[in-house]
């Protein structure tokens, strides 16, 4: 629990930084966000793996790595049915090559919706625009259950890496 309360704080103190340094151009990179986006269509899903715990049936969702017609990758999750009271679930998109390899990108990052969380069932993470063919990604999905000493990690899976 402490660890989580850490990692909420911290995100809470990143956000309130990010929006006081950012107040008026964040209102310029909506606008150039919704251009993009109502140019760039075709979600496709290019690869996808099932969500089990210890790797056996049944599978309790899927993580997608998704990509649009301008080259824009995003991981996401989506579970059979809606998260339980002391559960979540969260997406990271993974990418190899180019000048930031290595980046990992969760649900929770800017730009993300958040982590999948009591009452929901999905959630994604930011877009990353990718020309280059060089750049490759991989999704990774992660479900995690608090037992009362914090949230575990219960199930994992990740889809091929791709392009």
């Amino acid at each position: 629990m402490k660890t989580l309360g850490i990692l909420l704080s911290t995100a809470g103190l990143a956000g309130v930084g990010a929006f006081a340094l950012s107040a008026a151009p964040a209102e310029a990179a909506t606008t150039a966000t919704t251009a993009t986006t109502a140019t760039c269509s075709g979600a496709t899903s290019i690869a996808s793996a099932p969500m089990l715990r210890d790797q056996k049936p049944p599978s309790w969702g899927t993580v997608r790595l998704v990509r649009d017609s301008c080259y824009q990758y995003w991981a996401e999750i989506t579970m059979a049915s809606k998260v339980v009271a002391n559960a979540r679930a969260n997406a990271f998109l993974v990418q190899y090559g180019g000048s930031n390899s290595g980046r990992v990108l969760s649900c929770d990052s800017s730009g993300g919706n958040g982590a999948v969380i009591q009452g929901q069932r999905t959630c994604r993470t930011p877009k990353v625009k990718a020309l280059s063919g060089s750049i490759t990604f991989a999704a990774i999905g992660r479900e995690y259950h608090n037992y009362g000493g914090g949230y575990e990690e219960i199930s994992e899976n990740v889809t091929r890496r791709t392009r």
